[in-house]
């Protein structure tokens, strides 16, 4: 943020010093010709240049319009930057304009301008492609603009013709603080280079943390995967069963839901890295605090053998949250639809209609690549309709997988029934309707 500020400051003092140079280089012009025309020197003074000046006053006038206008361009750019680039790339097309003007009012004997546009062009243009055009345009105008080129062509006077005019003293003020201002232009330039190749360093730097990050806790999670695995060999025969049924799909939801969604949003990371890294570290950091999560769960669920991502809340804000996770972290888009007479579940129904719901979304994403999930939750007198339908790539032949086989034995549970529609290149669709188990009005 400090180096992001300080390359605001640089562009801002540049702008500055090239008013400051318009100004010094428009008035020597001007009050030169003006002198010369007091002196009755003006008719030798033609002769000599074979061209015909603009009028003396209107020179330090039409130079400073347009280093204002290009000013004004740079606040309306800074407005337009992340929600219009057409917008900036017209203005700095105008910019071409109002600094091919500056240069020509000067008589070609300036063109420091150009270092201003190019850093403008560096700074607002996001794409690498469009950028790299841009620069390649400004820096043929920079190197064509000179007025030793130009002077072979077309008949002017440079800046240096008109400090003749003036005594040894005076001509030595007049170049040193040519001088002067020019190399405080060229060097801010430099600098601000500096800064920028240091901004992208340090952005690259915080990147790679967030990924080492990201590759600490998923070995976190492989290890507590393990241990959870050895756990469940060490119970009796009997129970190890059991237990080793309920762990390996707890396992399979939060854990395959979690990496589902951590893979996803870093596969978005690496496509979004090139064109806003600003934005990249922003799903990056929730792509970790969505793998910390996951490593929580993991974690309790060794210590208490009991993985409840609900328990401490209601079964819809947990959907909500879970739905609103997916949305943050990747590209995949959820909704979220509920409707009837909101009946309160006992905890296990809680449990399993969350299980099935995040199965049914991580399921969509990972085998079905879909970009898009509807999950539709109807309460319908005594029975609760669950329907989650994607855009993904479908099926003909639905199989059932570790996923789709747990729904059914959760359902069994609960004596609930599950119906498939799916075809290819038609998506998939769910539909989940369970009897609601009557309770007495303390429930």
């Amino acid at each position: 943020m400090k180096i992001n500020n300080r390359i605001s400051y640089i562009r801002k003092f540049i702008y500055i010093i090239n008013v400051v140079i318009i100004i010094f280089f428009s008035n020597i012009i001007s009050s030169t010709t003006l002198k010369i025309c007091d002196s009755f020197q003006a008719r030798a003074f033609i002769e000599r240049a074979q061209y015909l000046p603009l009028i003396p006053r209107a020179i330090p006038i039409f130079a400073l319009t347009s280093i204002l206008a290009l000013g004004v361009s740079n606040i309306v750019k800074s407005y337009l930057q992340k929600h219009n680039q057409y917008g900036v790339s017209l203005l700095l097309f105008a910019d071409f304009i109002f600094c091919s003007l500056i240069v020509y009012y000067l008589n070609f004997s300036y063109r420091g301008i150009f270092l201003l546009l190019i850093m403008n062009i560096i700074f607002y243009v996001k794409d690498n492609k469009t950028r790299i055009w841009i620069l390649l345009i400004a820096q043929v105008f920079y190197i064509l603009s000179d007025y030793d080129i130009l002077s072979s062509r077309l008949v002017m006077l440079s800046l240096s013709e008109y400090i003749d005019y003036y005594s040894t003293d005076t001509k030595f003020i007049i170049l040193a603080t040519k001088n002067i201002l020019i190399s405080i232009n060229n060097i801010g330039f430099v600098v601000f280079l500096y800064f920028l190749l240091q901004n992208k360093i340090n952005e690259n730097r915080a990147i790679r943390k967030l990924n080492q990050e990201l590759q600490i806790i998923a070995s976190e999670l492989e290890v507590a995967n393990d241990q959870l695995k050895d756990l469940a060999k060490t119970s009796e025969e009997n129970v190890k069963m059991k237990e080793r049924n309920r762990l390996a799909r707890e396992i399979h939801d939060i854990v395959g839901h979690s990496l589902t969604s951590i893979t996803t949003g870093i596969e978005a990371c690496v496509e979004l890295i090139n064109i806003d890294t600003d934005l990249t570290k922003t799903q990056l950091n929730k792509i970790l605090d969505l793998s910390r999560k996951g490593l929580v769960d993991i974690r309790r669920s060794v210590r208490e053998l009991k993985i409840d991502s609900i328990a401490k809340t209601e079964l819809l804000p947990a959907i909500e949250n879970l739905v609103k996770d997916i949305n943050e972290c990747t590209p995949v888009k959820v909704s979220l639809e509920i409707s009837g007479q909101v009946t309160k579940l006992k905890d296990d129904e809680n449990q399993i209609v969350y299980r099935i719901i995040q199965e049914s979304i991580t399921n969509s994403i990972r085998h079905g690549k879909a970009t898009k999930i509807q999950v539709v939750i109807l309460f319908f007198e005594q029975v609760l309709k669950i329907t989650v339908r994607d855009n993904g790539a479908g099926t003909d032949e639905v199989l059932e997988g570790f996923g789709l086989t747990h729904i059914r034995e959760r359902l069994d549970m609960l004596n609930g029934v599950i119906y498939y529609d799916s075809s290819e290149h038609s998506g998939f669709t769910l539909n989940v309707e369970i009897p609601i188990r009557w309770r007495n009005g303390n429930d």
